[in-house]
């Protein structure tokens, strides 16, 4: 009886659907051998994120794969490209697997002085117009902003974001919750995150990578995910299926 019991569990954990919140898909040497090998480990959904104009025309190529779903727009680090948001809006409306407005917000740690966060802001908040306008989520970076993040996206009335690379504690998670926001988890383990887990619904939790700049692959969401299940004390393969159809209700994919 144990034996077979083993056996149903490690079937079901080799079965369950995987997906990848946030990945740098065009970064890959070969970024359709890389989805052929996640489709081969069960990877059901990976969204392809850009942050610039070069990396979102790449990532609208790459939807063509099956379970690549596109994330973009132009992030803090490329403040100089706010005069091309328009070609953001324009890879959107001819390209329905491009599911939502990212990655954008705020990284104060970049920023060399006020008058380069004035220019942050100026570009997260016409993104931010934009992706309104086009009925779309919105796909969070902050680095060092969280507050400032939060009182913009207040502002805006913002309904659907979410946090990637989440860096915040617990309390700073219950803001997300409370508001709808999913928190993004990548495989890097330390204590705020460990308390963010703690404190708020399954519902609110999907998983990353970040691959190529973190993770290694995006099949590196199974280390997301087994940190998440200890704290949780649950089974992987349960919280894999859990990840993946809040990704999937969240983007509507």
């Amino acid at each position: 009886m144990y034996q077979n019991t083993q056996s149903i569990s490690k079937m079901r954990q080799e079965t369950a659907d995987l997906s990848d919140a946030h990945c740098h898909l065009n970064l890959f040497p070969d970024p359709k051998q890389t989805v052929s090998e996640c489709a081969a480990h069960g990877m059901k959904v990976m969204l392809a994120t850009g942050g610039s104009v070069k990396d979102n025309l790449q990532v609208s190529e790459l939807t063509h794969a099956e379970i690549v779903f596109g994330i973009v727009g132009i992030g803090p680090d490329f403040v100089g490209e706010v005069g091309q948001v328009g070609i953001v809006a324009d890879l959107v409306k001819r390209n329905r697997k491009i599911v939502g407005i990212g990655e954008i917000g705020l990284d104060f740690k970049i920023a060399t002085g006020a008058e380069q966060i004035d220019r942050q802001k100026e570009l997260f908040e016409k993104q931010i117009v934009m992706a309104k306008q086009l009925e779309l989520p919105i796909v969070i970076h902050s680095r060092g902003s969280f507050g400032e993040v939060l009182k913009i996206l207040d502002g805006h009335k913002v309904r659907r974001a979410m946090f990637h690379f989440f860096e915040g504690n617990g309390a700073d998670a219950k803001e997300l919750e409370g508001r709808g926001y999913l928190m993004s988890v990548p495989p890097v383990e330390n204590s705020k995150r460990k308390d963010a887990i703690r404190s708020i619904s399954l519902k609110n939790i999907v998983v990353e990578t970040d691959s190529p700049v973190v993770g290694k692959s995006p099949l590196d969401v199974k280390r997301s995910l087994e940190m998440i299940a200890k704290i949780r004390e649950m089974q992987v393969s349960e919280l894999a299926q859990i990840t993946t159809d809040n990704l999937r209700e969240f983007f509507y994919i």
